[in-house]
This record gives C-alpha cells, structure tokens and sequence, in this order.
C-alpha cells in the first residue's frame, strides 16, 4: 500500500497555505511597487514644477529598504583593517541589473548635483496656483515685468556678441554685403535697370545703346549660344536629309531610265531578229544598229548633263544660305 506524504509535507508547492501564502506575497509585493511607482511620481512632479517655476529642484530621497546596509561578507579588495565594514545596495522589486546600475549611477552623481542646484539662483516660494485656484505658472506682473527685463538685457548682450564677431567672422547672409547694401545685378528690379542713361561714353545722346546692351546681352547668354547651336544642328540635319531625299530620286529615276532603255534595246533585238529572217542587206543593218548606239549616247549624255546641272544648283543654294547666316551672325 503505498503512502501519500506528500500532501503532509510543509514545502509542498500544491498545499492550500503555501498557495495563499505565495498570493498574499504576491499582493503584498504588488502594492509596495504601486505606492513606489506613486511616491516617484509625486517627486518628479514636484521638480518638474520646481524647474518651471525657476526654482532649485529637490533631491531625490529613497526609501530605508533602499539605503546601503552593511554587509557581513568580507570583500576581497578590503584589508583586514576594512574587515565587516564593505557596503552594497539592494535590488528593488521588480528592478533588473540594468534599472540597478542605472539607479546606482544616479545616486553616485547626486551629490555633485545638489551642490550645482545650489550654486543656482533660487527665485520666490510663492504658490504656483492663485486665490481663486487657477494655476499660474508665471507669477504676478513684477516677476512677469522682471523676467522681461532680463530677456532684454540677454537680447542686449546677444546683439552686441554678434556685433563683435562680425568684425572677424564671414556670415553666408552677409554675402551681398553687411545688411545687403551691396545687391547683384540679379536682384534688382526691371524699372531700376530701365532707368539707365542712353549716352555714350562722350556724353552724347544714343538712342541705338539700349539696343545694343540687349544684342551683346544675348550674344553673352549661353542659352542663347546653345539655342543657335540647336537650331544649326537641325538645319544642317534638315539639308541632309533633302539632299539624301535628291540623291534616292535620282538613283530611282536613272532605275527607271535603265529599265526604259533595256525594255527599249529588247524591242529593237525583236524587232530586228524578226527583219534578219527577211532578206535584207549588211548596210541596212549596220545603219540601225549605229542609230541604236548614237540614242543611246544621247540619252547617257543627257542624263549626265541632268546630274551635273541638279549638283550646281544645290551648291548655289548651300552657298547663298551660308552668306545670309553669315550676315546675320555680323548684324
């Protein structure tokens, strides 16, 4: 018969006690983390308001449990003269090694802290809500009157530090000259350039000088430079391709005159296959085929004096278009 003890055993995890023990614990536990949560609020309130109302913050106090205690375990680093007396802080609930060293860090540099919060200036303890219950975080017109005089004295002083460096530092706004004195030509208005005098250098009048400006102007811009590049590239494009166009109609139209001439010296070889089966004489015969061969020289003869004459004509026009460019280019 086997025997059941372990219900009756007191470190048994599943007995009623130990499982109320370990939720009261847990309760207990809970609240203690929720009235530290509370009381670390109601401190960084209180310097939140501390800092906004201008005035030295109060120090951080922790809690007993939370101060060094003194540990039994002798430390290695310590002599015999140091024996028992070593100190080390305690872990917060729920608090992981990174939130302990971090709190550690903090309590380390408190102390500088409270002396530099007390080296500065600390204003009036007057209440931060008013006799009707309004919360006011600026106080009354004297505090109000007396931080805008140390605005302005702090504008005063700013101006003047400003001032100082502008004698030895080049500022990027300062470009065009100190308050922009000296303008480009770029930032000035069309009237103040339209208003400039029409005289030559002699003092005489020249009506023509505006014109001028605006020639050489053009001249000088290199959009325009690049536009009459443009516009060159797609007139000689333009030539081109006419001149391609010429050179297909004329490739076509000497096809054609072949085709016409062979069609032509068929109908003769026909003709004259046909008259040789008839008695006719040597003369005869040779006096057509000379006939045949001078039309045929004729015709080759005219077609040359066609290409030659098409090949003046586009010379002449490229060269009278060159001179009309030219004096443009001069005008």
């Amino acid at each position: 018969m086997p025997l059941h003890l372990l219900g009756k055993k007191s470190w048994n995890v599943y007995n009623a006690d130990n499982i109320a023990r370990v939720r009261r614990d847990e309760a207990t536990a809970k609240a203690a983390e929720d009235a530290e949560d509370q009381r670390m609020q109601e401190i960084d309130a209180q310097r939140r308001l501390a800092i906004l109302r201008g005035e030295a913050p109060p120090p951080i106090t922790y809690d007993k449990e939370d101060e060094p205690v003194e540990s039994h375990r002798p430390s290695r680093e310590s002599g015999p003269d140091h024996h028992g007396s070593a100190r080390r802080k305690r872990k917060r609930p729920g608090e992981d090694d990174t939130d302990f060293e971090l709190r550690l860090a903090k309590q380390r540099a408190e102390p500088a802290n409270t002396s530099l919060e007390g080296s500065q200036r600390t204003s009036s303890s007057a209440p931060i809500v008013d006799h009707r219950g309004h919360i006011d975080l600026f106080g009354d017109e004297k505090t109000r009157a007396h931080a805008e005089k140390n605005e302005e004295a702090e504008m005063e002083s700013q101006k003047k530090k400003r001032e100082y460096e502008d004698q030895y530092t080049m500022r990027l706004s300062n470009a065009a000259g100190k308050n922009g004195t000296n303008r480009p030509w770029y930032s000035q208005a069309d009237a103040e350039r339209g208003d400039a005098p029409l005289k030559d250098v002699w003092g005489n009048d020249d009506p023509r000088r505006k014109d001028r400006d605006e020639k050489r102007i053009v001249a000088s811009d290199p959009l325009a430079m690049m536009k009459k590049g443009a516009s060159r590239v797609r007139e000689l494009k333009q030539e081109r391709k006419k001149f391609q166009e010429e050179r297909e109609e004329e490739l076509r139209q000497m096809r054609r005159d072949e085709r016409r001439r062979e069609k032509h010296r068929r109908r003769e070889d026909r003709e004259t296959r046909r008259r040789s089966e008839s008695p006719r004489s040597d003369r005869s015969r040779r006096r057509s085929r000379d006939r045949r061969d001078e039309k045929d020289d004729r015709e080759r003869d005219r077609g040359r004096r066609r290409d030659r004459e098409r090949e003046r004509s586009h010379r002449r026009e490229s060269r009278s278009q060159e001179r009309e460019r030219r004096h443009r280019h001069y005008d």
